[in-house]
């Protein structure tokens, strides 16, 4: 495992001197380039390792306590490269840092010129591929789908690839070659959250052959998952105040998910449902886990968050209905989540 953490850090480092060094060739883009080089290093030990980096032990950070300083520097790569539009490098790095910072959308822009540039570039595919998904709201979309399948391709062995290829597969029904990439990638010997969290899904595919591609039901006694994450459950019945039920003139995108308290980061689970879901029961679980080492777990006091986002995006907008409440996982039974304010 230390080899293979070694291993990621040393990528972030050539990664980090890739992007730095044209630009530190010239005295007046010395500063720019150095500013660079520190951002993506840090934004890799810091917030962005939860969302797709393998560099699992390090601290989490919100993008807020990035400050104006990190801000500046993203500013900056956004001006070289309007002057320099053809520098691949360059826009990985920016991908990456808009992902730290929490801006999926610009993620997504400069993901994609990346792949425009150099299309066989497996980490620009799997960037593209992630940010996508993390705009659907942990939604494997089929064009995300295809972006997997190309990263693995081109990378046959990487982790993430191996993770996300994993995801892709099982969102297309294709629960053999689901299982076969996450047995790969436990092969590889990640941290224990990591496996636990990859037995939880591999747990939720079912015995193989047992049932037809393309359903979900996983047969009551096939769980392997340990370390408490089958005691790790938080059912909640969702409804709405009466005083808002005339906004819900259409069915729209309804966001459930469970955060660290305070956190502002990555979810330890999440669910992409409709507003038909209101009224109903609905649990999540690790298996709604979709970060590594971001999972729920019993004995954990978590905060429970239903939004009905209008612009269909999982990032808050001003409008969106919300509830949210307190849940202590594994304690906690069925609790009543009442959607009840609106977004300023």
């Amino acid at each position: 495992m230390n080899t293979f953490l070694v291993i990621a850090a040393v990528m972030a480092v050539i990664a980090a001197g890739t992007v730095a060094a044209p630009l530190l060739r010239h005295r007046q883009s010395r500063l720019v380039g150095a500013a660079a080089a520190i951002l993506v290093m840090g934004a890799a030990a810091g917030l962005y390792p939860l969302w797709s980096n393998w560099n699992w032990h390090a601290p989490a950070q919100s993008a807020a306590a990035a400050g104006p300083d990190v801000a500046a520097m993203v500013a900056k790569l956004e001006k070289r490269l309007r002057d320099q539009p053809d520098d691949a490098a360059g826009w990985l790095m920016l991908g990456r840092s808009y992902l730290a910072l929490e801006r999926v959308d610009d993620a997504v822009g400069a993901y994609g010129h990346a792949v425009k540039l150099d299309a066989k570039s497996a980490e620009a595919a799997m960037g593209l591929g992630e940010a996508m998904s993390l705009r659907a709201g942990g939604e494997i979309t089929q064009p995300a789908g295809q972006l997997f399948e190309q990263a693995l391709t081109l990378a046959p062995t990487n982790p993430k690839a191996l993770l996300y290829g994993g995801f892709a597969a099982a969102a297309r029904g294709d629960r053999g070659l689901a299982r076969t990439r996450w047995e790969a990638l436990k092969s590889l010997h990640p941290p224990a959250q990591v496996i636990q969290m990859l037995d939880a899904r591999i747990a939720e595919l079912g015995p193989v052959d047992a049932a037809p591609a393309g359903t979900n039901a996983s047969p009551a006694g096939t769980s392997t998952m340990t370390g408490g994450l089958s005691d790790a459950r938080a059912t909640v019945n969702i409804s709405i105040a009466p005083a808002l039920k005339s906004r819900l003139v259409s069915e729209v995108p309804l966001f459930l998910f469970a955060r660290e308290p305070g956190s502002k980061g990555p979810p330890l689970a999440a669910k992409r449902l409709t507003t038909a879901a209101i009224g109903t029961q609905v649990q999540l679980s690790a298996s709604d886990s979709m970060m590594p080492g971001r999972v729920l777990a019993a004995g954990r006091q978590v905060s429970i968050t239903a939004r009905v986002s209008f612009s269909g995006q999982p990032v808050q907008a001003a409008g969106d209905l919300y509830g949210e409440l307190s849940y202590d996982v594994g304690r906690d039974g069925v609790r009543n989540l009442v959607i009840d304010r609106v977004a300023d």
